[in-house]
């Protein structure tokens, strides 16, 4: 390989993984600190905590499942460790703007708000666990209960209305 052929093909591998899996935007826990990607966390919040338990958080995988909408809220499965015991749900509320149509395969990152959901639960679930409020929250302005969320699903950020200001995302 000639003297520049080395950094030519670096730089067009490292070139095409950057642009492969775009990064999600900024996602923060109750604090307003940046929080990293923590699917793990999540899958362990889910076997370890009681019904109810909320976290904040931000997780990427595929979706495995869809399921019927409900009161104007899309339902889908996500699976966070590529094992059929690593998928959570994630309720999107479509009062913030419309998704694409969702297939399984697609890519996911998701930020917002994680409860433990067994069969219990104030909003149960088959696969144990939520991710809610994947969405900009009007609320927030006054440091409200719940930051802004939002869904990325291939490389594309949902969950603000056209209706509603970006402003403080």
């Amino acid at each position: 390989m000639g003297k520049h052929g080395f950094g030519v093909l670096f730089g067009v591998f490292f070139g095409i993984s950057v642009f492969a899996a775009p990064m999600p935007p900024d996602c923060f826990d109750q604090k307003r600190r940046l929080l990293p990607i923590n699917n793990s966390q999540v899958l362990q919040w889910r076997e370890s905590t009681p019904n109810q338990f909320h976290g904040r958080a931000l997780v990427q995988g595929v979706i495995t499942d869809i399921y019927p909408e409900k009161t104007g809220h899309a339902h889908f499965a996500l699976n966070l460790d590529r094992d059929s015991a690593g998928d959570i749900e994630i309720i999107y509320n479509q009062d913030f703007g419309d998704l694409p149509a969702l297939r399984p395969g697609m890519q996911v990152a998701a930020c917002g708000d994680y409860i433990t959901a067994g069969p219990k639960s104030r909003l149960p679930s088959p696969m144990g666990a939520i991710i809610h409020w994947v969405h900009y929250n009007p609320g927030d302005r006054d440091g409200g209960a719940h930051p802004h969320g939002y869904l990325m699903i291939n490389g594309t950020v949902y969950g603000f209305s056209s209706k509603l200001p970006r402003n403080d995302f």
